[in-house]
């Protein structure tokens, strides 16, 4: 059986109980071997005895169902490894059937020698004790993560023997079966102790990586949240283009860095002529898209990281040339001018064209450590001002 790799959301207690029973079946691996040595050597020793007796087919009867049952729970174990999705899986599912292998071991062990105690000597009685008391001790090391587990492998292993030493009804079995009760209380006990420690350590390790995890998945949403906010109060919704906001901050920290340097720093201001009328006209979803026409236009003239495209409100835009000549800047303004006029847009309530036009206003100034930004902004606004005033569809230039 495959599990797909879809899976739900896993909880801190789901990755732990999936370790528990990992670590039962990686240790089926090794366990497999210890039973099936430990049972051999058992069976060659009825063997001998019980064929004296005739009685040897009940041996290999019982050594065949054994074999017969690892077999089945090893290729068990080979599906459990096959599992594609490593990060989650049924854990239930396979600690139940895990502890059906471990049933039918335990059943087959136990009354297995319950069932041939009679008919062998005091001898061969001890090491059969001996090995099932070994094997019970030794199965604390492999089923201590489940306690449900170990106690039923321990209880189909050791019962049917302590109840036959019971029924025996002899002061030495007596004490031979209240033995084997001591041993399934300190095993246990012992077994407990072990499952709350390793339950505790699964703890503490999932659930603070689960911890960490959240926060990081935590601090990445809200990495991603303020990164959006961030894009939203610097740009333009509409346009895509810078915002005010940003265009001020942006502006500020060209003047630090190209104070003292001598070199200009140029701004073009644009108004479309009559956009209120041309709004009102042919309707805001074909308003917003001219304003995005002018958008493009105007990011097609940058040719550096350090120049911005801003919308400053309405139908007005900025374009900030930082180390750019204002006879430069100049030139700039008449391509915008000419790539808008190319593009033909009607504008039938225009009081200056019968086409789509807008009035600017080009500044430049040098960065001086007495010099402000406002002072080129200032200059920039009555440019515009001036074009305006003059008839609009028109380019005045302020220079320092």
């Amino acid at each position: 059986m495959t599990i797909a790799s879809e899976s739900p959301p896993v909880s801190s207690h789901h990755l732990q109980q999936q370790e528990l029973v990992a670590f039962l079946y990686d240790r089926f691996r090794t366990g497999r071997h210890i039973t099936l040595f430990v049972s051999t050597l058992a069976a060659l020793l009825a063997y001998v005895e019980l064929s004296i007796q005739g009685r040897e087919l009940w041996v290999l009867l019982w050594f065949a169902m054994l074999c017969l049952v690892m077999l089945l729970r090893a290729l068990h174990l080979r599906r459990f490894l096959q599992i594609r999705n490593h990060g989650y899986f049924r854990y239930q599912q396979w600690h139940d059937q895990f502890m059906i292998g471990v049933v039918a071991t335990g059943l087959l062990l136990g009354c297995g020698a319950a069932l041939v105690m009679s008919y062998i000597t005091i001898n061969l009685q001890i090491i059969l004790h001996s090995l099932l008391l070994t094997m019970s001790a030794g199965a604390i090391a492999y089923l201590s993560t489940s306690l449900r587990v170990y106690i039923v492998y321990m209880v189909t292993t050791m019962l049917p023997v302590t109840i036959w030493l019971f029924l025996q009804e002899r002061s030495a079995t007596y004490l031979l079966s209240l033995l084997y009760l001591f041993f399934m209380g300190a095993g246990f006990i012992s077994v407990k102790r072990m499952h709350q420690l390793v339950n505790d350590a699964l703890y503490y390790r999932y659930d603070n990586e689960t911890l960490i995890d959240d926060l990081q998945r935590l601090l990445q949403s809200v990495s991603q949240t303020n990164k959006a906010l961030e894009k939203i109060s610097t740009s333009d919704e509409l346009t895509g283009v810078s915002s005010y906001r940003a265009f001020r901050v942006h502006l500020e920290d060209i003047w630090r860095e190209y104070r003292d340097s001598k070199l200009p720093i140029s701004l073009i201001k644009l108004n479309i002529d009559y956009f209120y009328e041309f709004n009102a006209h042919y309707g805001q979803e074909v308003s917003d898209l001219q304003l995005q026409q002018v958008a493009r236009i105007l990011n097609d003239q940058l040719t550096d990281p350090s120049q911005m495209v801003v919308r400053l409100h309405g139908a007005e835009f900025a374009l900030l040339l930082p180390g750019t000549s204002c006879n430069d800047a100049r030139q700039i303004a008449l391509d915008i001018r000419k790539a808008l006029a190319e593009l033909e847009i009607e504008h039938v309530k225009s009081g200056c064209s019968t086409h789509l036009t807008m009035s600017i206003g080009v500044g430049s100034q040098a960065a001086t450590a007495r010099s402000f930004s406002r002072e080129l902004l200032v200059r920039v606004d009555t440019a515009l001002r001036l074009a305006k005033e003059r008839g609009r569809d028109r380019l005045e230039v302020l220079e320092a």
